[in-house]
């Protein structure tokens, strides 16, 4: 969601070095040099036929979808920190020049291409997406902070500061000045003050923004956009009729977390805090704010008659992914038809070693307790192979799988409970599946929700494909 960013270690060459992603500094992103021809001046995103959405109000609902949750906390402090360091080096008369900077950069160059980045550091910084002089200020930072914490510790102006030593003092110095903040949403101006430094709002905005990746930035003019393309198929629809089909949203929202039992004796209040939410976001939240308003066109357009009319024309999709399922267990090891020196198992010796861990098995716990020994497959290993309870037309399971799962569903009626079927084969690998408990179709009652779910959805996408949308961020 965030940049990766910590400023007493990214600030440290070997780190700048390593860095998967660079944070970008308190200063607003180029949105108008890298914006298409078709957005206006003042936009980041357009959809034909809608209003676009601007700088601002996208910040808006990014300072309430983010602002307070743990993302945004943390990037409240990157740019108090950036801002301290400033004040400080200004109170202390340290600057760095254009010649300190070039110095600096020609050692990290020299660094990275031992590092086997054999192009140097630009090419470095051109393929994690950096802008030169955003990397220079990050330089500048960089040796403000290690001159600073030198002078602090008493040491020679050449002598080396670790990163530790940095982010200690730099923690030090932070909590020897007086820290406030300003009442959410900071309607006064200020974020924060820390001793004579002032986060402005406006400053806090251009940040988390300049923090957010591409994708996430993409996702929420979406989302913005998408609000006002429903918004145009209720054209009937009163400033009332929102708060309306908002209040019932929520409500929906805080009986599936009250049915929930992790949350149990956890009010929704308390959860949507704990995550850094409010009621207040939500109702402002685009994706709240649609999904309310799908939810209030699907009960105009389709009576109960409606939704049972569209189930039974659409039976075998729905019932495909909503009907009868089965909990799954899977292990699986790697293996190819040609093994070489990075993958030596065939898919014979594959079978083979499956074969022979089969015969181990009696229990779900068993299989459970080899999966997390032995299978390849890292997203669900330390689940101890769990899939989850899959359906027939549930097509995250190749059909490799699920076809020899239902033909055995199929022919066996009752308890399937602890049946082992496989050795099967992926294109990468061969598998063991252990079944779990039958899952029965849900009665009318549950699938009407499904239908309803898959109405609402389709609702949504007729309002606004993706594809014509466009961004600043694309």
């Amino acid at each position: 969601m965030f940049h990766t960013f910590a400023l007493g270690a990214v600030l440290t060459a070997s780190v700048v070095l390593a860095a998967p992603s660079v944070a970008t500094p308190p200063q607003d992103p180029p949105i108008e040099a890298d914006q298409p021809a078709a957005l206006p001046p003042d936009a980041v995103a357009v959809a034909e036929g809608l209003a676009p959405v601007t700088v601002a109000e996208l910040d808006e609902t990014l300072l309430w979808r983010h602002a307070l949750t743990q993302p945004g906390r943390a990037a409240l402090r990157q740019l108090l920190e950036v801002r301290v360091l400033d004040a400080l080096a200004a109170e202390k008369g340290v600057t760095v020049t254009p010649a300190d900077l070039n110095a600096r950069f020609m050692q990290l160059d020299a660094e990275a291409r031992q590092s086997g980045e054999t192009e140097g550091l630009e090419a470095f910084i051109v393929e994690q997406g950096v802008d030169r002089e955003q990397f220079r200020e990050y330089l500048r930072l960089a040796i403000v902070h290690e001159r600073l914490t030198r002078e602090a510790l008493g040491l020679d102006k050449d002598a080396v500061v670790t990163a530790a030593q940095q982010d200690a003092w730099l923690r030090g110095a932070l909590e020897a000045r007086p820290y406030s903040e300003e009442p959410f949403p900071y309607t006064d101006g200020v974020v924060a003050r820390s001793g004579d430094v002032a986060i402005a709002r406006d400053d806090y905005l251009q940040h988390i923004r300049g923090q957010m990746e591409n994708e996430v930035l993409r996702e929420t003019c979406y989302l913005m956009l998408l609000e006002r393309a429903v918004r145009r198929r209720l054209p009937d629809l009163s400033d009332e009729g929102v708060v309306r089909a908002l209040d019932a949203e929520l409500g929906r929202r805080r009986v599936e977390a009250g049915d929930d039992p992790r949350y149990q004796g956890v009010t929704y209040e308390q959860l949507l805090e704990a995550k850094g939410l409010s009621l207040d976001a939500l109702r402002r939240d685009p994706a709240i704010r649609s999904a309310a308003l799908a939810h209030m066109f699907v009960d105009r357009s389709q009576d109960e008659a409606a939704l049972r009319a569209t189930y039974e024309a659409e039976r075998d999709f729905f019932d495909g992914l909503y009907g009868m399922g089965v909990e799954v267990r899977a292990m699986m090891l790697n293996a190819t038809e040609r093994p070489n020196e990075i993958l030596r198992r065939s898919f014979e010796e594959a079978d083979a070693r499956l074969n022979e861990l089969k015969r181990q098995i009696e229990t779900a716990a068993d299989f459970e307790r080899i999966a997390k020994e032995v299978s390849d497959d890292r997203a669900t290993r330390e689940r101890g192979g769990l899939l989850g309870t899959i359906t027939r037309g549930n097509v995250q399971l190749p059909a490799a799988l699920r076809t020899p799962i239902f033909e055995h569903l199929d022919s066996h009626e009752g308890d399937v409970s602890n049946t082992i079927l496989g050795p099967l084969r992926l294109p990468g690998g061969s598998v063991l599946v252990m079944l779990g408990a039958r899952r029965p179709a849900p009665t009318w009652e549950g699938m009407r929700e499904n239908v309803h779910r898959e109405l609402r959805r389709r609702f949504l996408e007729e309002c606004l494909p993706r594809n014509v949308v466009h961004t600043a961020f694309d």
